[in-house]
């Protein structure tokens, strides 16, 4: 009996594990939307950031879907999200 094995989403662009990798895994075309806390605090990913613009560089539509303001100064807080579709 042979068991076919699933490949994990995203080792075709980056290696199996890495931190890229796992976004793609958790987010491309899902549907879903996530913050750079979401990746910091799910994924144990410290420059979000960097790796958003590795995804991007990489032909992957990465693009802010909300900005909300939050009542403390600074920056608002952004949601992003992975489209199914790659740039070329």
């Amino acid at each position: 009996m042979t068991t076919k094995t699933k490949k994990a989403i995203g080792t075709k662009f980056f290696k199996q594990g890495t931190q890229n990798q796992k976004i793609l895994q958790k987010y491309w075309g899902t549907g879903k939307s996530f913050t750079s806390f979401d990746l910091e605090d799910k994924l144990d990913i410290m420059s979000p950031g960097a790796r958003l613009t590795e995804l991007r560089e990489a032909g992957f539509d990465v693009r802010v879907v909300d900005s909300k303001s939050n009542d403390m100064p600074g920056r608002p807080t952004a949601s992003y999200r992975i489209m199914q579709r790659r740039v070329v």
